[in-house]
């Protein structure tokens, strides 16, 4: 990558490039050249790799290594995998220079907690949510691993120091159909709930006003909540059955997961992660209540449809 596209803005386009490697010393012999021309031209470079590939390219990079910002597996990838593909969008959209473009190295670690599918889910959902953005997003897989999967999901991969094309990338829709996200796990007994309809819409703003406190959310995170689940609760009274049930609870640490249910079906296969047409109103409150909170996942089977917000202290 020269500096010209490291300094591309949204005229250039996504770059989401999968980098298999062999050793620590390969992946940072691949990586330091595109990574070294991002710094040099004053873009934000971000790492999310485990400790011994770390190392090597800060190695590699030498001092323009303190330029980089390191990330841990392990705290990026606590959350689902649509969360960090939004996460990375986010970020690109608001870099406090957007005509700069903005290049992620992250890793397919090894994580315990992960489920399968986990990288599928996030590569194809990455091609979703990065799309037209300036980024420079490189994903790092073993060479032991999955090859097909990455070539598949990927529109280019790093080798010797060249991006060669994938002629197997499949449609984004095709892998998530393939590596569907599981359900959210059960919460137990609910903090409160209410059953509603379009005339009890405002009982479900003061529900969750009134709860979130208790999951130790201040006056400005209670009122993004709010905003979110009506934006949900919304959608399922106007665009879905016409009712549904809201149900909260408190997380043991600071946060709270309010949760809608009702019995319609939802055909969304990357929830709240595109932005509606400035023309038209769907797709407007999943993605509003993804963008106020921390967590969205979105399910349906044979009872209808969930939709699971988790919003945390800032």
């Amino acid at each position: 990558m020269d500096h010209d596209v490291a300094r591309a803005g949204a005229s250039h386009p996504t770059v989401h490039e999968g980098v298999p490697y062999a050793s620590g010393e390969r992946l940072a012999a691949e990586l330091a050249g595109p990574v070294g021309a991002a710094l040099s031209a004053g873009g934000p470079v971000v790492a999310v790799l485990e400790q011994a590939n770390r190392v090597a390219l800060a190695e590699a990079l030498g001092p323009a290594a303190a330029a980089v910002e390191w990330l841990e597996p392990e705290e990026v990838h606590r959350v689902p995998a649509f969360t960090v593909a939004m996460r990375w969008a986010r970020l690109t959209r608001r870099a406090p220079r957007p005509e700069l473009r903005t290049t992620v190295i992250a890793e397919h670690a090894e994580l315990p907690w992960l489920e399968p599918g986990h990288w599928a889910r996030l590569d194809a959902a990455l091609n979703v949510a990065l799309a037209d953005l300036p980024i420079t997003m490189l994903c790092a897989c073993r060479d032991d691993g999955d090859l097909e999967l990455l070539r598949a999901t990927h529109t280019t991969l790093r080798v010797g120091g060249s991006s060669l094309p994938s002629d197997t990338r499949r449609d984004p829709v095709q892998v998530v159909t393939e590596y569907p996200p599981p359900p959210p796990p059960d919460l137990g007994t609910p903090l409160a709930e209410l059953t509603f309809t379009l005339t009890s819409l405002p009982a479900v703003r003061r529900l969750v006003a009134a709860t979130a406190p208790a999951a130790g959310l201040d006056g400005e995170r209670s009122a993004d909540l709010v905003l979110a689940v009506n934006e949900i609760a919304t959608n399922s009274v106007e665009h879905g059955p016409g009712a549904g049930r809201l149900r909260l609870w408190a997380r043991e640490g600071p946060g709270m997961v309010a949760e809608v249910h009702d019995v319609g079906r939802m055909d969304v296969p990357f929830p709240g992660l595109v932005a509606p047409s400035p023309s038209g109103e769907r797709g407007r409150g999943l993605w509003l209540a993804s963008e106020l909170s921390d967590v969205l996942q979105v399910w349906s089977d044979h009872t209808g449809t969930t939709v699971r917000l988790l919003t945390e202290p800032r």
